[in-house]
């Protein structure tokens, strides 16, 4: 800890199925330290004497099952406990997936090529669970607290720390664009979780998809103010999603670009659990979803949903209206299970400001590493480009600033599919003030592929747009590795940042 100022320590008895509940503000950090008894938040349990940070807004909870005594130190306005947790009735759901993933079986077709196919497919497939709920509800952190449970039971079978690694861990689904997830915001992934997910800042809530290398740990603060010491331990775990570019932090936004990413997420995710072994396949999934989902006009996202990742499971996580609505829409797929749970009372929703900054912050982790109680300090790089060694294209009819009319063949129309890739002109007036500050995609597949499998692919990372010089016609790029770009072609979206 870096201080000349002690800080303000209280202690916090908390009684069985009790939560110790606290909302921090822009300059305020803790550390919680449990001295007696047992604890977790959001499923990851803390070590008894060992200080646990939490810092940058982080909206959270410690919930106790047998009663504990904490230690709560620094300065923190907004705190309160509560007997009224969610947690029992979550802890009945993890259960009965546990249940579900016990019954689970591979069809005999697949493990018997003798098989007689006039026989009935007696495949009993894993829990395949998507949550919908209206934005704030608590989805994100529901589903992680799910997928610790699972790595902890995991780990006990196995007889350690680690066992998830041997397979078993669920797959996370990541559709809500907004969010990062373990990656950057305007995305949608999909990611195996081994570990457990720790919570200490609101940025990279399902892990971290390193850019670039393991990250530094962040020195001690050189300010007077007291400051946690951040702890490796407590940083959120690498992962290796992959990742499909919407480029946009709301699915409304391009609508067809996204119907046709669900699909191929749909298609990815049936792979990797055919290919995770029969524990892996037995796990299941857990899907996480945009808030809009929760308005009736964009509802018709959930059946589509339904349909592409061959969900059985849709958890409702709020209201009982939510839950009629999901229920007629559903109604005739007997396939699917509807099942409600409640939200937390503690759950805050997110107001625009605060989203923009986790949003912001989600961004600057990918370049930059940190929190400094969630990853440590990464250092990327500056590159610079010749305009003939980029394409910036946008997928699409969304492109601005594209190559003009008098450019096309002579009696050439304009007609732009919702999957082509539409280039940008580079030398237009208006191109610097609709390309600085943009984040750019890098996609997988290699600049001789189709225009698809280029805009609707997984991608490999991403790059920042920090100058444009018309005149010497170069573009200044922020990138996590040095060198030359793996691709030619970068795919523009809608999402901005500024690097300060």
């Amino acid at each position: 800890m870096s201080s000349s100022n002690p800080p303000a320590i209280r202690r916090v008895s908390l009684p069985p199925l009790h939560e110790f509940r606290f909302e921090l503000e822009p300059k305020e950090a803790i550390s919680i330290t449990l001295l007696q008894g047992t604890a977790e938040v959001f499923g990851c349990e803390l070590v008894p004497g060992q200080p646990h940070p939490f810092g940058d807004e982080v909206r959270a909870a410690v919930w106790t099952s047998e009663g504990a005594e904490l230690e709560v130190a620094g300065r923190l306005e907004t705190s309160y406990e509560s007997s009224e947790s969610p947690l029992p009735s979550y802890l009945s759901l993890h259960l009965a997936l546990a249940r579900l993933r016990l019954l689970a079986r591979p069809s005999t077709f697949a493990s018997n090529p003798n098989a007689d196919l006039s026989l009935p497919d007696d495949e009993v497939p894993g829990p395949r669970m998507m949550l919908v709920g209206e934005r704030g509800a608590g989805k994100t952190t529901l589903v992680k607290t799910l997928v610790n449970w699972r790595t902890r039971e995991v780990w006990a079978k196995a007889g350690g720390r680690g066992g998830a690694a041997n397979g078993g861990g669920v797959v996370v689904v990541n559709l809500d664009v907004g969010e990062g997830g373990c990656t950057m915001p305007g995305t949608t992934s999909l990611v195996s979780i081994n570990s457990l997910l720790p919570t200490t800042t609101p940025v990279s809530p399902l892990g971290t998809a390193t850019s670039s290398g393991p990250p530094v740990p962040f020195p001690a603060p050189s300010s007077s103010e007291w400051s946690p010491s951040s702890s490796i331990d407590a940083y959120a775990p690498p992962v290796n999603p992959l990742v499909f570019w919407h480029g946009h932090t709301s699915p409304n936004e391009h609508g067809p670009v996204y119907e046709q990413l669900l699909k191929r997420v749909g298609k990815a995710l049936k792979r990797k659990l055919d290919e995770g072994g029969v524990e892996g396949w037995k796990a299941g999934c857990v899907v996480d979803t945009p808030g809009e989902w929760a308005e009736k006009k964009a509802m018709g996202n959930v059946s589509k949903a339904v349909r592409a990742l061959e969900i059985n499971i849709v958890l409702v996580v709020g209201n009982e209206r939510l839950e009629g609505q999901v229920r007629k829409l559903l109604e005739t797929n007997k396939t699917v299970t509807v099942v409600r749970v409640p939200a937390s009372q503690g759950a805050a929703e997110d107001d625009s400001a605060y989203h923009s900054r986790v949003k912001d912050a989600q961004i600057r982790s990918y370049f930059y590493g940190g929190p400094a109680f969630t990853q440590g300090v990464l250092s990327p790089f500056s590159i610079i480009v010749k305009f003939e060694d980029l394409r910036i294209v946008s997928v699409g009819e969304a492109a601005d600033t594209v190559v003009p009319d008098s450019a096309l063949p002579l009696g050439a129309g304009r007609i732009v599919g919702d999957t082509d890739l539409v280039p940008m002109d580079l030398t237009a007036s208006r191109t610097p003030s609709e390309l600085v500050n943009k984040v750019l995609a890098i996609p997988q597949a290699g600049d001789e592929d189709s225009d698809e499998e280029r805009g609707m692919g997984p991608v490999l990372g991403w790059v920042y747009v920090s100058a444009i010089d018309q005149t010497k016609k170069k573009v200044t790029l922020l990138s996590p590795l040095p060198g030359r770009l793996p691709r030619k072609t970068l795919i523009l979206g809608s999402l901005d940042w500024q690097d300060s």
